[in-house]
């Protein structure tokens, strides 16, 4: 997305299709962009945040992944005309550095070992593990980890909601002995009074994802006491507009935050980074790693990660150029769709 003023100033934002797990596929957030966000809010001071998210809410409930696009744009462009990295415009540094934690997929134990053991020797401090429905699979992969990076490293892991409340209960408590710092959805998302049940029963943190995209979610998960934490991945939650809400709703109850990941690119990383470089009541490294995963990208520098830390860009707005002949290039035409499983 590219937002422009009547004076030149420009900001550019973007954000990640993910229909199986949220619905919105890369059709309909062109789609809602043109045909009701963007004359919802063309001819609106880039200033004036509240009368522009008031009015996108109106022209289209939900969608939040085609209003975080113009989250991050909006935010990029306001900085630019002030001449300040976004994340002076956020209220500065509370923090020198941004650390991100390396993410490895469900894999035979001896795979995770070995790409842990990789990455923590180029300088990542915190790892995080995917998990599933094989929970002796995922303790063997726990353990195979632990053992091949010792004690000083960070070790959570994410069930990604594959658990119930009583297998969940029983499966972390087996894993206390290998010290996570945390487990990440381990239950249903809409099940709230499950995950505060899994909350109270265990000594490991909890942190909750796909369980809060609204402030009105956070609200619930203070009533309920569902969780020790939030997961702001900033994508589903609309842009970093909301982003300041939930987390204002977290700090407010003493419940830390941490900054996620929809595997954005360099410029919705860029944007999350800046975010979680100013953004009070965070805790823990961030998994703001997507550019890693990409061939190429549309900007004309990427970000750099060194040393298990993101390097946030001083430059104007959120420090990325956008290379418009390799957007052109790596341009898809066709329609977006999953790729065809043999069976």
């Amino acid at each position: 997305v590219k937002i422009e003023t009547d004076e030149g100033v420009f900001g550019i934002g973007e954000t990640v299709p993910l229909v199986a797990e949220f619905g919105e596929p890369v059709e309909s957030i062109k789609y809602v962009i043109q045909d009701w966000l963007a004359p919802a809010i063309i001819g609106e001071d880039p200033f004036n945040f509240e009368a522009i998210f008031d009015k996108m809410y109106k022209a289209a409930k939900n969608h939040l992944f085609a209003k975080c696009a113009i989250d991050f744009a909006l935010h990029d462009l306001v900085s630019k005309a002030l001449d300040i990295p976004l994340y002076k415009f956020l209220g500065g540094k509370t923090r020198d550095k941004v650390p991100v934690s390396w993410v490895i997929g469900i894999k035979k134990p001896e795979e995770a070992a070995k790409e842990a053991l990789d990455f923590v020797e180029r300088g990542f401090k915190e790892l995080k593990l995917k998990a599933g429905s094989d929970w002796r699979g995922d303790i063997e992969r726990v353990k195979a980890v632990r053992e091949a990076v010792g004690w000083d490293i960070a070790i959570r892991i994410d069930p990604n909601q594959a658990w119930s409340v009583a297998r969940a209960i029983t499966i972390i408590k087996k894993l206390e002995r290998y010290e996570l710092q945390l487990v990440e959805q381990p239950t249903p998302a809409w099940d709230l009074d499950g995950l505060a049940k899994v909350t109270k029963a265990v000594d490991t943190p909890i942190l909750i994802d796909e369980g809060v995209r609204t402030p009105e979610d956070a609200v619930k998960v203070v009533r309920k006491e569902a969780a020790d934490m939030i997961n702001l991945k900033i994508g589903k939650i609309g842009g970093i507009y909301y982003s300041k809400k939930i987390n204002a709703i977290a700090e407010a109850a003493d419940i830390p935050c941490l900054v996620g990941s929809m595997l954005e690119g360099n410029i919705g990383t860029a944007a999350s980074a800046h975010f979680a470089l100013a953004a009070p009541n965070l805790k823990f490294a961030h998994d703001l790693i997507g550019p890693l995963f990409r061939a190429d990208d549309v900007v004309k520098e990427p970000l750099k990660i060194k040393d298990g830390y993101l390097e946030v860009p001083e430059k104007p707005g959120i420090g990325v150029e956008l290379d418009e002949k390799k957007l052109e290039t790596l341009k898809y035409g066709g329609r977006w769709a999953m790729p065809k499983v043999r069976r």
